[in-house]
């Protein structure tokens, strides 16, 4: 093996890891955006829900209503809520990034896990080949109307 081959070798490794680690990245980062909308979501709902159940009176007691009005003051400051909803939308994002960068995840695991001569070189080639048109999609903007989703400040 000459040093030529050895030196394609560990560079289509490298990018199978380089790629492996952005779309990991970005699905990290997706989760933690997921994350925030979902504790913000179930605050407002279970606040609203909770708002309504003090509003309304079974009967005309004094103490129902203080007691309603404590519920709903506890409820207003209770996080555990917040960490459960946390978690579900973390694994939302975490998941639906990935699921939507399956290409790229795939191709990059390919070009980590391939043995032999040409294997390696079709999948470090098509990772290059899909890296380059995401660029000129996603980043260049080429073949886009508009887009389509916020964008990240």
């Amino acid at each position: 093996m000459n040093i030529g081959s050895n030196i394609l070798k560990y560079g289509i490794k490298a990018a199978g890891v380089i790629g492996a680690g952005m779309c990991v990245y970005d699905a990290h980062k997706e989760g933690l955006r997921k994350s925030q909308i979902e504790v913000r979501k179930g605050n407002a709902d279970a606040a609203d829900r909770w708002f309504e159940n003090t509003r309304g009176m079974n009967n005309t007691s004094n103490i129902n209503a203080k007691l309603k009005d404590k519920i709903f003051n506890w409820e207003l400051h209770n996080n555990l809520r917040g960490y459960i909803n946390a978690g579900i939308g973390y694994v939302k994002g975490f998941v639906g990034m990935l699921a939507s960068d399956i290409v790229p995840v795939g191709l990059s695991a390919a070009a980590i896990l391939t043995k032999g001569k040409t294997a390696p070189k079709y999948a470090g080639g098509a990772l290059g080949l899909y890296a380059l048109y995401g660029f000129t999609k996603n980043v260049l903007g080429f073949g886009v109307k508009e887009a389509t989703q916020d964008r990240y400040v």
